[in-house]
């Protein structure tokens, strides 16, 4: 995963997917929920480009949680072992060593994960393990400030009891944040796959129905200029991998996708066939960017 979301010298992407006009749902779309897919985090460049990321969800975090607690109760054995040799041989008296073995668990606690996720960019070995990254918002790297502001309020995020707090946020949150990603601006996110910029250019190719013979040289849909990118991103997303989804996650999305289309277009709920109207705005979006090529040609 290439922390600063450009390209590297292998010309790989290594975060997220990225798309230009088009793009493709994460690798482990197959696998998420209508919900899941909707909760996406999709972030435009000033280039035009999408970068899209899935939010780590509860489960995956704890199981990363799991392995990096599992570290530090192996750490924190090795340190209270060494302090308990130190004040059998008398080199530190009772009071001293406690006050430092306290010093030493706050700092393995608390330095851990900053350490971590400083020198190995938004991971820890939980989270590389499991294969998440944390991000700041706008899926910049973390920086110094972040790092230091999550995990400072992971004490907060840690009441009552086993992350009491933090959990609640979890499953409220979109994105899936607990307070400490709230305060520094940050998101936790799964790996994708490494995508070869060859494969990242090539045009993705996504099929709908012809228009017919007679059809004017202009979108049959009013309002079609004020589609998004990241909303026509969804929309193709969405046909390009619609035959891998479950019958149940396809039906909802789209279903919730034309909802949110119908919305931006100004145009009343019909209704129609929620995949045979996604397909409709794709093909006239078609129409009005050849419509404004041999305007600007």
């Amino acid at each position: 995963m290439m922390p600063s979301f450009q390209l590297n010298e292998r010309y790989q992407v290594q975060v997220g997917t990225i798309a230009m006009t088009q793009t493709s749902l994460p690798a482990q779309s197959n696998d998420l929920s209508a919900r899941e897919i909707i909760s996406l985090y999709h972030v435009e460049t000033p280039e035009g480009v999408v970068l899209v990321y899935t939010p780590a969800g509860p489960a995956s975090r704890t199981m990363a949680a799991v392995v990096d607690y599992t570290i530090l109760a192996f750490l924190f054995v090795i340190g209270l072992t060494a302090f308990a040799v130190t004040g059998d041989t008398g080199l530190l008296n009772n009071d001293l060593g406690l006050a430092l073995f306290g010093l030493f668990s706050f700092g393995l606690n608390w330095g851990y994960y900053v350490f971590f996720e400083l020198i190995w960019n938004g991971q820890t070995p939980g989270k590389r393990l499991v294969g998440l990254r944390v991000l700041r918002e706008g899926g910049r790297p973390v920086d110094v400030v972040a790092v230091i502001t999550r995990n400072l309020m992971r004490a907060i995020d840690f009441l009552p009891l086993g992350y009491g707090i933090g959990l609640l946020s979890l499953f409220i949150d979109r994105y899936n944040r607990r307070l400490g990603d709230l305060a520094a601006g940050t998101v936790v996110a799964r790996e994708g796959e490494p995508i070869i910029l060859d494969n990242i250019l090539k045009p993705v190719e996504v099929r709908v129905p012809q228009r017919a013979p007679d059809a004017p040289p202009t979108p049959l849909l009013p309002n079609i200029e004020r589609l998004t990118p990241a909303e026509r991103t969804l929309i193709t997303d969405f046909l390009q991998r619609r035959d891998s989804l479950s019958a149940g996650a396809r039906a909802a999305l789209a279903a919730q996708l034309a909802v949110l289309i119908h919305q931006r277009l100004e145009l009343p709920l019909a209704g129609g066939h929620p995949e045979r109207f996604l397909e409709h705005v794709e093909r006239e979006y078609r129409v009005f960017q050849a419509m404004m090529e041999r305007h600007s040609g």
